[in-house]
């Protein structure tokens, strides 16, 4: 199997550096080059089109919000994104799972956090954050955005809807498994599915959508 091509954004270049040693010391895993700011990382992705880029959020030239805006601009295929933050409950943070972030890292994360994190949003599973990153979009409050609330659901199937509200309520794979009685292999099928059909980037995006339709409760 290939390694999982990793790049490093940070104006930090110590703290940067580090985490491209981290990321080369994994067997599975490589560093395909690090950036400075939006910019640099934008000309990065272009060049060297890393499967899971390390993003901070707040950085010179062109911050992490606005890089994520351009990579979606730019193409469907961008690499999935974990911002990084020095602060949990950030207004940052939250801009950053809207724009598309698939999951978030504070910056004082354990090693093994961080290389769980990769792994996990590169293979379309729950981060060790995401528990973290749901309790911000609930608390936050989302208002309904549409008079239909069940609209988004009429392009999937009876059993993708049920996957739906299920991973925006936070249930990991296993878990839906479980409750709908499917190997987790055929959810996994589904949840790809899902997110095909309503052209969204991840899970996270899929809890945002449900609270704006209101069909999900805090």
């Amino acid at each position: 199997m290939s390694p999982i091509r990793v790049a490093v954004v940070d104006d930090q270049r110590l703290f940067a550096s580090g985490m491209q040693m981290l990321v080369d010391a994994q067997d599975d895993m490589t560093c395909v080059g690090t950036a400075a700011d939006g910019a640099e990382a934008l000309l990065l992705c272009a060049a060297e089109e890393p499967d899971v880029l390390l993003l901070d959020l707040r950085m010179p030239v062109l911050n992490g919000i606005e890089t994520l805006a351009r990579l979606a601009e730019q193409t469907d295929d961008r690499p999935r994104v974990i911002a990084l933050t020095t602060i949990r409950r950030d207004d940052a943070v939250l801009a950053a799972l809207h724009a598309g972030a698939a999951a978030f890292l504070t910056k004082d994360a354990l090693p093994d956090v961080v290389t769980a994190t990769i792994r996990d949003v590169h293979e379309g599973r729950p981060a060790p954050t995401e528990d973290e990153a749901l309790d911000l979009l609930r608390d936050q409050g989302t208002p309904v955005q549409s008079s239909r609330r069940d609209e988004v659901l009429d392009a999937l199937t009876a059993r993708e809807r049920e996957v739906f509200l299920l991973v925006a309520k936070g249930l990991s794979n296993a878990e839906i498994a479980t409750s709908v009685f499917l190997s987790e292999a055929t959810v996994k099928t589904h949840v790809r599915s899902v997110l095909q059909k309503l052209g969204l980037r991840n899970r996270i995006q899929v809890v945002i959508t449900a609270h704006e339709r209101g069909l999900v409760r805090a």
